[in-house]
């Protein structure tokens, strides 16, 4: 993971000129929530927004999160 961070480029926002650290960066994505509502008849999942930061990191992952900003509904 931290090799990744660096190959991507992810800064530390809180220090100067440092990597992101693998923790640092599971504490960040830990923060991103999926959330499921009944309404009804039907079922209404999304995911909450990432902050740039969150971004970077699940980019550098290789993450696609291109379906994450339409809600499911079921």
């Amino acid at each position: 993971m931290g090799k990744d961070l660096a190959t991507a480029g992810v800064m530390d926002p809180d220090l100067d000129g440092q990597v992101l650290s693998a923790r640092r960066a599971l504490a960040e994505l830990d923060r991103i929530r999926r959330v499921s509502l009944d309404a009804g008849d039907h079922n209404v999942t999304v995911v909450t927004r990432r902050n740039a930061l969150q971004s970077k990191i699940l980019a550098a992952f290789g993450v696609d999160t291109g379906d994450w900003d339409r809600a499911a509904i079921a």
